[in-house]
């Protein structure tokens, strides 16, 4: 089964007509008749009653029409997931610093990322600087804030 098949059922329901439905899909009306069929042959059940004035769905159609929306519902909101997070609109955040960046410039910096990221979840760690930059290198923390100069990493790296 083919995502394109659960639209085509949904289009088939809300427009109550195989015409009408192929017109709002972009596609013939034969190429869709087909595929309704090869969705109703490959779930072994029927999912819509055809009359002469169109076509309306039976109770194994209405059962799965209702979990057909909530698939596409979902991949849609993965989508706009996979979107926001891709432009750090979502996800998270783990920053290390120093006791005395808190109250220096840390407040103000996270207030400033808070109003342009409200989604974005922020975990600080108060961390000396080479266990920042142990954990950067690492990969535990995306960001440190240290003062001065960073320090050389353990190993002479």
């Amino acid at each position: 089964m083919e995502l394109r098949h659960l639209r085509y059922a949904l289009a088939l329901a809300e427009h109550a007509h195989f015409g009408r439905a192929a017109a709002a899909l972009g596609i013939r009306q034969p190429p869709l008749s087909q595929q309704i069929k090869a969705l109703e042959t490959e779930l072994g059940v029927q999912l819509f009653d055809r009359t002469g004035h169109g076509v309306r769905p039976t109770a194994a159609g209405e059962a799965f029409l209702a979990r057909a929306r909530q698939v596409l519902d979902h991949l849609d909101l993965a989508v706009r997931d996979a979107a926001d997070a891709g432009r750090g609109e979502t996800g998270s955040l783990a920053i290390g610093f120093l006791g005395t960046a808190l109250a220096a410039v840390l407040p103000e910096v996270l207030t400033a990322f808070r109003t342009r990221r409200p989604q974005v979840r922020l975990e600080l760690r108060e961390l000396p600087s080479t266990r920042q930059i142990e954990a950067l290198l690492d990969g535990s923390l995306d960001a440190g804030v240290v003062c001065g100069p960073p320090p050389r990493p353990p190993g002479g790296g």
